[in-house]
């Protein structure tokens, strides 16, 4: 397994059929990474705000993460994205990915990660992966998302 940064014009596919393959997100939710990848690569990581990690095997992406500080704020960031291709779960790649993600953060000067989710039952191995990872749930939105589908806020505090 390889990690790197850096994004490629082809990795658009790839995060689209990570994201798909998960059957957790709506088909408009999977177009977003879409933008981040065009703005990533049109303007790059700083200028536009979006920092990926990608875990390849054998030169194809299975899992990334994408974040980003949040814009008018000087220590917090958001974690948009961790997703691992279906084929690839339980091998431990989103915890290498998130670790990646920390250690970068803290790096930058970051104080707090910042995590949304869905209540969705679907997503219920998500949130107890945020959990098991130590992020604190700050709170809940209901119906944000839909009649039966509350936005689920996770935090991790670096200091």
């Amino acid at each position: 397994m390889n990690f790197r940064k850096e994004l490629n014009k082809s990795d658009f596919e790839y995060l689209k059929e990570i994201l798909v393959s998960t059957g957790f997100f709506y088909d408009s939710e999977v177009e977003i990474v879409k933008e981040l990848v065009e703005e990533n690569l049109e303007k790059g990581e700083e200028k536009s705000g979006y920092i990926f990690n990608i875990a390849e095997e054998n030169g194809k992406p299975i899992a990334f993460t994408c974040y980003g500080e949040i814009p008018g704020t000087e220590s917090s960031f958001d974690l948009y994205w961790i997703a691992v291709h279906k084929s690839s779960r339980n091998n431990g790649i989103g915890k290498i990915l998130m670790d990646m993600a920390v250690e970068d953060i803290k790096k930058r000067g970051g104080e707090n990660i910042w995590i949304e989710t869905a209540s969705r039952p679907i997503y219920e191995p998500t949130r107890q992966f945020y959990i098991a990872y130590g992020c604190k749930k700050v709170a809940e939105l209901p119906a944000y998302y839909g009649k039966d589908d509350n936005k689920v806020i996770f935090m991790i505090e670096l200091v």
